[in-house]
């Protein structure tokens, strides 16, 4: 879904926010490796480069990408570090309390680069824009949670909020089932609904301030608004497949988000 948010993306800009999610792609599939070590290298890898590109010395092609001869600027990627942070609690495994400690980790791990690529879209963007961007960022990570809870759960990861579980009687070995009972499915509502409200009042926000320049970021919302609709359909069942959007859908809904971001 990240190409349609790079296709309505200015040319001139689209090497920046592409080196942006590799970044974040990075960091996320380094505390996803199956030893504990190399995981923990990577990670300690990331913050030097990160490190380094504050300082204006980086080493990795995609930061080489965005490095800026301007000291200040180099200092937004600064925000990088969140995304490394969110890496060490999933290679942790930590769990969440409730619905704000989940958004809190959300905001570290999707909300950061969706900060830092609404920044790259317009050097002047205010601080209302990059909290605009930064809660469209922890729903589409909250999506994510929804669509990848049997691999997560897999994993050994959990992210469904305590207080959620409690509440339904689900457990971490209800999601790592190949098919998912009521209890499970019900937490996974929960949390689906909790990234719809954070969707819809930030597109909300957006329209009404006019903040054109937002738009790959709200079609990147815009996908996975409609994916969690797929999902809810499909009555949460993410488990016996990956639930994704299909070959006319995904277009279609990218040019309707970007449309109405004018």
């Amino acid at each position: 879904m990240r190409f349609f948010a790079l296709l309505y993306t200015p040319p001139e800009l689209r090497d920046a926010v592409t080196s942006l999610f590799v970044i974040d792609a990075e960091i996320r599939e380094s505390a996803q490796s199956a030893n504990h070590d190399v995981a923990h290298t990577r990670l300690q890898w990331w913050r030097t480069e990160i490190d380094r590109l504050v300082n204006g010395g980086p080493q990795h092609p995609a930061t080489k990408l965005i490095h800026s001869d301007d000291a200040s600027r180099r200092r937004e990627f600064a925000k990088l570090h969140e995304l490394v942070v969110a890496a060490d609690m999933d290679l942790a495994r930590m769990t969440y309390v409730n619905a704000n400690e989940l958004r809190a980790y959300a905001s570290r791990s999707g909300g950061a680069v969706a900060e830092l690529i609404a920044i790259a879209l317009d050097e002047k963007a205010d601080a209302a824009a990059r909290a605009l961007a930064n809660r469209l960022g922890i729903a589409v990570r909250l999506a994510e949670i929804v669509r990848d809870a049997r691999a997560d759960a897999y994993g050994g990861r959990l992210y469904v909020p305590l207080d959620v579980l409690d509440s339904h009687g689900a457990r971490l070995e209800d999601f790592a089932a190949k098919e998912y009972g009521a209890p499970a499915k019900a937490a996974l509502r929960a949390v689906a609904a909790i990234a719809s409200e954070g969707f819809d009042a930030a597109m909300a926000d957006i329209y009404r301030s006019s903040r054109a320049y937002l738009r790959p970021l709200v079609v990147l919302a815009a996908l996975h608004r409609r994916l969690l609709r797929q999902i809810a359909k499909r009555d949460f069942d993410v488990a016996s497949e990956r639930v994704d959007l299909g070959p006319l859908e995904k277009p279609w809904t990218a040019w309707r988000a970007a449309r109405k971001a004018r």
